[in-house]
């Protein structure tokens, strides 16, 4: 919640970081028990890697950004799906826009720390995100660049490949 509402100028600084808390706090944007147990540290890592100096840098992150949109299911689930449609919906936790393509960024809080926990969870997430992207094509008109899972718990980012955006 707090990465859906905080100004992410902000993010420079853990102090800013603690200030943003208070101030979603205080306009109740979240709970006083949801600001204890925000991991500011987490965040914090977040804005100083280099995915979270792109989205410092970005003109526009669009943040939350809501969809519904009627898909061919082939496009999701191959030929077994073939003649159907889904109705897909979504929210996409940041979407950048860089050199005229989009790079899709979805936050993830689980508990993993290792190396394979974290390829296991990205494996899992891997269709979610070729789900965004295919929905983010279509509604923008711009290719995908790029989709990154973003471990909080971590501090790892993952990039799914392109292949497995297809």
């Amino acid at each position: 919640l707090v990465l859906q509402y905080m100004d992410f100028s902000k993010g420079h600084s853990l102090e800013g970081i603690r200030s943003e808390i208070d101030r979603l706090r205080a306009a109740r944007f979240i709970s006083a028990r949801e600001a204890e147990a925000v991991n500011a540290r987490a965040i914090e890592r977040l804005f100083a890697s280099s995915l979270g100096k792109r989205m410092l840098a970005a003109e526009k992150p669009m943040r939350e950004f809501r969809f519904s949109l009627l898909m061919d299911a082939d496009k999701l689930y191959g030929d077994a799906a073939k003649g159907e449609e889904l109705l897909l919906q979504g929210v996409v936790d940041c979407c950048l826009e860089e050199n005229g393509k989009l790079c899709i960024i979805d936050y993830k809080t689980d508990n993993v720390h290792t190396e394979a926990g974290i390829a296991q969870r990205s494996a899992f997430y891997a269709g979610q995100l070729r789900a965004y992207a295919s929905a983010l094509r279509r509604i923008f008109g711009m290719e995908v660049s790029g989709c990154v899972l973003y471990f909080l718990a971590a501090g790892k980012i993952v990039e799914i490949p392109q292949k497995d955006l297809q």
